[in-house]
């Protein structure tokens, strides 16, 4: 894919390999601003898109659809170089979904993966079930009220940047990758660190085991005590940036 489309996001700097953070669904860039600021603090090139339909309006990401949100990722991806110097990719929640639809179709492009509370497996897995009367349930209530983020650390919660709302055609259009990136996992053959809490209230613990057994690389896993779902962000984010950090020197540097 050519670079055609303009970077819009947070950018640092630095060596290879980049590293291109993805957000979560309903979320913006300062979600992984923490994170992208410690890995470039450590000499790496750090990239932040804004996914589409984020950071502007509920009313615009109800009309995106996930090819969308992909798009976004393979333009940064494009940009930033990754068809001559592969990168590491980093996901949080519906951003681990993008980065696994990116390592299973742009092998090439990625030289590992980060996923943090990936959303393959969602607690709420009554969601499954009525997926196919979501487009019928948005146009008589198109937004549902987001509730609390899923954050353990009460300042981050009050800090959070995103959308108060979700759209309900949104959320089947997560339903929707979700379950075309459970179908091709098993072609993701990259080096892999999953990051995740026993306590996320958001995403289910079977979605580490369920990976740990399809993931055709080698895959770490780092268990999380203090935090919920958004690692990012919340108690354990320095320990998440300094096992980000480690993989990549072990595992890609050696």
């Amino acid at each position: 894919m050519p670079a055609t489309a303009e970077f819009r996001g947070l950018s640092y700097p630095g060596q290879v390999p980049a590293h291109l953070f993805l957000h979560g669904f309903t979320a913006t860039p300062e979600e992984c601003r923490f994170l992208a600021e410690c890995v470039h603090a450590d000499g790496y090139a750090a990239w932040v898109p804004v996914l589409a339909g984020h950071a502007s309006s509920v009313e615009e990401l109800a009309r995106t659809r996930w090819q969308d949100w992909y798009r976004t990722v393979e333009e940064a991806a494009a940009i930033i170089g990754a068809a001559k110097e592969p990168l590491v990719i980093v996901g949080q929640s519906l951003g681990g979904l993008l980065a696994l639809h990116l390592a299973a179709t742009r092998p090439n492009w990625v030289r590992g993966i980060v996923l943090l509370a990936p959303a393959l497996f969602l607690r709420a897995r009554w969601l499954e079930t009525v997926r196919p009367a979501l487009p019928w349930l948005a146009r008589i209530r198109p937004f549902w009220p987001r509730g609390q983020s899923d954050l353990a650390d009460p300042q981050a919660r009050r800090d959070r940047v995103g959308y108060e709302q979700i759209p309900l055609r949104a959320l089947g259009e997560l339903l929707e990758l979700q379950s075309i990136v459970r179908r091709e996992v098993e072609r993701v053959h990259q080096p892999t660190l999953i990051v995740q809490s026993r306590q996320d209230h958001t995403c289910s613990w079977q979605g580490v085991e369920w990976l740990q057994t399809r993931l055709r690389g080698f895959v770490e896993t780092l268990e999380l005590r203090r935090s919920y779902h958004v690692v990012s962000l919340d108690y354990d984010r320095a320990v998440v940036a300094r096992a980000i950090l480690r993989f990549v020197a072990r595992t890609l540097n050696a």
